[in-house]
């Protein structure tokens, strides 16, 4: 096998492209795989307290790094599907320690001159072997196709690197005849320029003898040359493909969370390619989102070493888990089995766990689940109930904490509910709706919702018969009742503008007669039962049908019997246009209510009228009594 390896390939080429070559018989010992870097940023990086599930949005992070694991629902349907899957079937155990020995034949201090080529065809059989595990995926094919592939790139270099060397021959040969032909014709130029010139002869007839055969040549020598860059670029070509394609696929592997196959592919990389071309260069920069370090610069090694990070806590949390159930810390091995998964949902530890304890875990998570659907459409009734049946499971379930939010959602709902129910007898129909709205969002299914809407429902129906009633009252003009009603017509008419308005003036106009017979029931207790008499007659010109108006002023009628006569009676005369006859009777009602604001008015409105008349009439009047108009009034004919 060595010798059939070796005359595949062009040790040249192969080194100048990144090809690994046999190592020294000591690098077993003196070659150090490790990077400096990768080393130097571990420590800083690998922090288990940053690791984090988001299954909102079906993200996890894990030592700064974000895995995107495909949609909320995907995620939860692939970790239940896992819970309920039984354990993959064939000796997970002999699994990994296939892929445990590939590792170790292509490990540094393993690889020699001697074994060099043995032991990568003997880790190359053995990726078929395991790629014969359902827990493999046939992963380990994918590995031995780019492992077969370099193989046969290098057949190839081997190929173009013969041409090449045929085609270098060639140059130098043509290399060689174009300088002797050189020289040749600059003899021949010498021993012609030191010849005697003879008669009849061409001293230049010779001169370019060979130059035409000489310029072809050098166009010969030439196309080689362009064809010797050619093959170099093409190798150059093939070297690099060969590089990227197989760094691709570690890179590809990491982020698939498929560790194990990650560290096997670096180790066959490791042996394929020389030291100088191990530098990451196809994802180098997902690779750098690992590690927070500045100029920190990605290679193979660092890889290798987050993958082997990724497998040990994956190990390290499944003993976390094993632990925890053995404690009866059923939620926080519940926890701990979820994260774990979506980390290494393909390594082996986490493949091979127990049915029976998954399928504990599954009843658990469906659970979990409808607690938490009942959370989403907050059904705060029966959240208690689910609290502790998982709590019947998982002793360690922090039911308290979210019974106590359960707790205070259902008391806010209630609050605003009250709210609602203050805003709706105020008439305030916007902070009803407001409050309500804000009541079902906490609590849809509270049953005091259901219950408040029936009454309102009921209300509504009643108020919306006010409406045809309160026209009916409008017109017959019957004020009183209107405002007896004043709370369930404002309730009633809130969304009717117009009508609204109508009530308003309503309730003023009654509220100011109210105020009226309020203050004429005052003046009379005072014992000024003429000023009273003056307020309900004022009133009365506009609310004569106000029935509290006429019982308040025949309350007060026989208290001024003289006094309302002759009121009337000077009005009568008025209207009959006995204007000084009038004025007389006025003058008289105010001898007895000499405050009064209506008999003043009168008697200079009627004082005008007699004086501007008094030529032209002779008015009977009674004798003036003591008191004297005002000095600013016009004065009336004297009193008989």
């Amino acid at each position: 096998m060595r010798h059939t390896l070796l005359s595949l390939l062009g040790w040249s080429a192969m080194a100048a492209l990144g090809f690994a070559q046999a190592p020294p018989p000591d690098s077993s010992t003196s070659v150090d795989h490790k990077s400096s870097t990768a080393e130097g940023g571990a420590d800083r990086v690998f922090n288990v307290n940053s690791d984090s599930m988001d299954m909102d949005n079906g993200t996890m992070q894990w030592k700064g790094k974000t895995f995107n694991l495909g949609s909320s629902r995907a995620m939860r349907a692939r970790f239940e599907r896992y819970l309920a899957s039984p354990t993959s079937s064939g000796d997970v155990k002999k699994y990994t320690e296939i892929m445990t020995q590939i590792e170790k034949l292509l490990a540094p201090n393993a690889i020699s001159e001697a074994n060099y080529y043995a032991n990568q065809q003997q880790a190359f059989n053995l990726l078929f072997q395991a790629a014969e595990y359902e827990i493999d995926g046939n992963n380990s094919l994918t590995i031995a196709s780019q492992v077969k592939k370099i193989w046969t790139m290098r057949s190839e270099l081997r190929q173009i690197e013969i041409t090449k060397n045929q085609l270098e021959t060639l140059r130098k040969s043509q290399e060689g005849l174009i300088i002797n032909r050189a020289d040749r014709i600059e003899e021949a130029n010498d021993e012609r320029s030191q010849a005697p010139t003879g008669k009849g002869k061409n001293p230049l007839a010779k001169s370019a003898s060979g130059t035409t055969e000489l310029g072809y040549k050098v166009k010969d020598e030439a196309r080689t040359q362009a064809e010797i860059i050619a093959k170099n670029a093409e190798m150059m070509a093939l070297g690099l493909k060969a590089q990227i394609e197989f760094q691709s696929q570690m890179v590809g592997f990491l982020l698939a969370r498929r560790y194990r196959h990650c560290t096997v592919a670096t180790a066959f990389y490791r042996v394929l390619f020389k030291g100088s071309n191990q530098s990451i260069k196809v994802g180098a920069k997902e690779v750098k989102e690992f590690f927070p370090v500045s100029d920190f610069v990605p290679t193979l090694e660092s890889i290798d070493t987050l993958a082997r990070e990724a497998m040990n806590d994956v190990t390290t949390g499944m003993r976390t888990v094993d632990d925890m159930v053995k404690q009866g810390e059923m939620y926080g091995a519940f926890e701990r089995l979820q994260e774990t998964y979506f980390l290494g949902e393909f390594e082996p530890i986490v493949m091979a766990y127990e049915q029976s304890k998954k399928r504990e875990m599954l009843e658990l998570w469906r659970d979990l689940r409808e607690l938490q659907r009942l959370g989403d459409e907050h059904d705060l009734g029966n959240v208690e109930g689910y609290v502790n049946k998982v709590r019947g499971r998982a002793r360690d379930f922090p039911g308290a904490s979210i019974l106590s939010k359960v707790n205070n959602a259902i008391n806010a709902a209630n609050m605003s509910l009250l709210s609602a129910k203050q805003a709706a007898l105020t008439g305030d129909t916007a902070k009803a709706e407001f409050a309500l709205e804000r009541a079902t969002k906490i609590w849809p299914q509270n049953p005091a919702v259901k219950e408040f809407a029936n009454q309102v429902v009921s209300r509504q129906d009643k108020l919306s018969q006010m409406v045809p009633e309160f026209d009916r009252i409008v017109s017959e003009s019957k004020w009183r009742e209107i405002f007896n009603k004043k709370l369930e017509f404002a309730l009633a008419l809130a969304q009717d503008k117009e009508r609204s308005e109508k009530l308003r003036q309503i309730i003023n106009r009654v509220g100011e007669l109210d105020a009226n017979i309020q203050k004429a029931s005052v003046l009379a207790s005072q014992n000024n039962p003429y000023l009273a008499w003056d307020v309900i007659v004022e009133a009365n010109r506009t609310e004569s049908d106000d029935l509290v108006l006429a019982k308040t002023r025949s309350d007060i009628a026989p208290l001024v019997a003289d006094y309302a006569k002759l009121i009337a009676q000077a009005e009568k005369l008025e209207k009959e246009g006995s204007e000084a006859a009038a004025l007389t009777a006025w003058l008289s009602a105010q001898d007895l209510n000499p405050a009064s604001p209506a008999c003043g008015t009168a008697v200079k409105r009627l004082a005008v009228l007699v004086a501007q008349n008094a030529p032209a009439k002779v008015v009977a009047t009674t004798p003036a009594p003591p008191s004297a108009p005002a000095a600013d009034e016009v004065p009336v004919p004297p009193r008989r």
